[in-house]
């Protein structure tokens, strides 16, 4: 799920992380200002605004409109199979830590570097130069791992955000004005419709600038990752990259997807997997349209006519399918792409009269979803069966109400992130109530929907499921106070026992080396520093310091 394309808080992570993010944190207060993830965090009445903050919600003429979904970014973003990168700022280096050896590479990689990305499928990176406009392009030795290839491209100045196509062989580079403020960086502000395109292949490494619409927003790609869709203010411009970096600079106007009239907040559009055809979604609007962003008939406009507003889609993984949310009818639409767009009387409509609805996350392969709301206070979730005739589903009570929801890789367990009502639970006077306006989350199996809920004493932060769906890591992060909660949760999840691991900073993320079974709790630390998991043994090993010559292991 995506809100409508709404501006997010997003939380800057000092590393790649093969995990989920949440950003900011919940309501510790019931009055107006308070800091919020979701509307259901909220005082009775009030919504959660696009800053994190409680507030009254705008007047409109019928009478109001109801408080959006909210959604947070918990697809896990792209790891390296090995390594841990943190960008060294203050140093102008790249700092890479094994997560086999524990040993530290710094990399000189330009000025003040913030913002790095890893390659898909690799353990490549690439960096961004803060102020001077470079991105270094770094590779670690096959058979001395110590022992980098780097290679230094010219780019647009001031970007900050990466965004690399699932093959490896791309990355889109461009500046986020919404990153950058929450970064509380505006000294440098980089171009509003320009971004860099890079090709990534070994030995044909090149940088080429090309000019968008207005606003770039989010950068998708089809599955092959041969054509980039960058969402703009004004439309999708669409770059074939392997054209783009083969041939001489050009302009690439957007495609627009919806009437310039409508703000631009209240659109999210979403591109299916073959990149053919674009979904998009109004705020308040009964209908979903299909709009043609591929090679035929670009810019061709196909409106659905649907029960009620749609408060959410997904895209089946396959780009086969839309699922667009209906939370006033309480169904589910199932669109198939692009037939029931030439006949709308194709669409399959699923009723979840039963269910809580509003928000729905789709597992890795599709074939289950989750719904929920957190628009409101319930503690409801359904699941439904996608890859069944008829999509059965079936509804489970939770003991809080949900905030965002995380399914396992292998789709049988799913991790629940609790919303806290507002209040304190050290005033509680029922157990209810103590629940209620505490933190905390539920490891769900969805085999038989029984639910093991855990209360924390801050709000869980980053969080990541082990490849084999047996291990869930929840950071635990209660800022930089000496008695603060620095801790990472380590969940089993065939047992559902909770084991909190006490670290020696506040973590900023967690994530898993997929290439070597590990799991790593990124911390905030004067000389930087991690621990690493093994994920079978649980072992731990900490590194600190990322000086080459000086980091310590224990």
């Amino acid at each position: 799920m995506v809100p409508v394309m709404r501006w997010m808080i997003l939380l800057l992570t000092a590393c790649s992380s093969n995990g989920y993010d949440l950003g900011g944190g919940g309501a510790a207060a019931g009055d107006a200002g308070a800091g919020c993830l979701s509307s259901n965090e909220c005082p009775t009445g009030m919504v959660c605004n696009d800053f994190g903050r409680c507030e009254a919600p705008q007047p409109t003429g019928d009478g109001g409109m109801p408080p959006p979904e909210t959604e947070y970014a918990l697809g896990a973003p792209i790891t390296a199979q090995r390594f841990v990168y943190v960008p060294m700022t203050a140093e102008n280096e790249l700092a890479r830590i094994d997560g086999v050896t524990l040993a530290v590479t710094s990399t000189a990689v330009g000025n003040a570097p913030r913002d790095v990305a890893t390659i898909p499928s690799s353990d490549g990176a690439v960096v961004l130069d803060a102020t001077n406009g470079t991105a270094t392009i770094v590779r670690p030795g096959v058979t001395n791992t110590q022992t980098d290839t780097i290679k230094v491209l010219g780019t647009l100045q001031h970007l900050n955000r990466i965004d690399i196509d699932p093959s490896g062989r791309f990355a889109v580079i461009w500046f986020d004005l919404v990153k950058a403020v929450a970064n509380g960086g505006l000294t440098g502000i980089g171009s509003f419709q320009d971004v860099t395109v890079v090709a990534l292949a070994p030995g044909a490494e090149k940088a080429v600038n090309l000019t968008v619409g207005f606003r770039p927003r989010a950068v998708q790609f089809d599955a092959p990752g041969n054509r980039a869709y960058v969402i703009t203010q004004d439309g999708v411009s669409v770059i074939d990259l392997g054209y783009a970096t083969a041939h001489e600079a050009t302009i690439i106007p957007p495609i627009p997807v919806a009437d310039p009239a409508i703000p631009v907040e209240d659109l999210e559009v979403q591109v299916v997997a073959t990149g053919e055809y674009a979904a998009v979604r109004q705020a308040g609007a009964s209908q979903l349209r299909i709009v043609s962003v591929g090679h035929t008939n670009p810019g061709q406009v196909w409106t659905i006519p649907l029960a009620s507003a749609v408060t959410d889609i997904d895209l089946a993984p396959d780009g086969a399918r839309v699922y667009a949310v209906e939370r006033g009818a309480q169904a589910l639409a199932v669109v198939d792409v692009p037939g029931d767009a030439f006949d709308p009387s194709g669409v399959e409509t699923v009723n979840l009269a039963d269910a809580a609805i509003g928000s729905l996350q789709l597992s890795a392969d599709g074939k289950r979803g989750i719904l929920f709301t957190n628009a409101s206070l319930d503690p409801r979730i359904s699941m439904i069966k996608l890859d069944q005739p008829g999509y059965p589903h079936v509804t489970w009570p939770l003991k809080k109400s949900v905030l965002a929801v995380a399914i396992a890789p292998t789709s049988d367990s799913a991790l629940v992130v609790n919303a806290k009502e507002p209040g304190d639970p050290a005033t509680a006077t029922t157990v209810d109530q103590y629940i209620a306006e505490s933190y905390g989350y539920t490891l769900v199996d969805l085999a038989s929907g029984f639910g093991k809920l855990e209360l924390t004493p801050v709000n869980p932060g980053s969080l990541a499921y082990s490849l084999d769906g047996s291990k869930v890591y929840v950071a635990q992060d209660g800022g930089d106070a000496v008695n603060a909660t620095r801790a990472m949760d380590v969940i089993t999840v065939r047992t559902g026992v909770v084991e909190t691991m006490t670290l020696g900073s506040p973590p900023t993320s967690v994530g898993v080396l997929p290439g070597i079974g590990t799991a790593f709790a990124s911390q905030r630390h004067p000389l930087g520093r991690i621990t690493f998991v093994d994920v079978a043994t649980d072992a731990v090993r900490t590194v600190t310091g990322f000086d080459l010559n000086s980091h310590i292991v224990n």
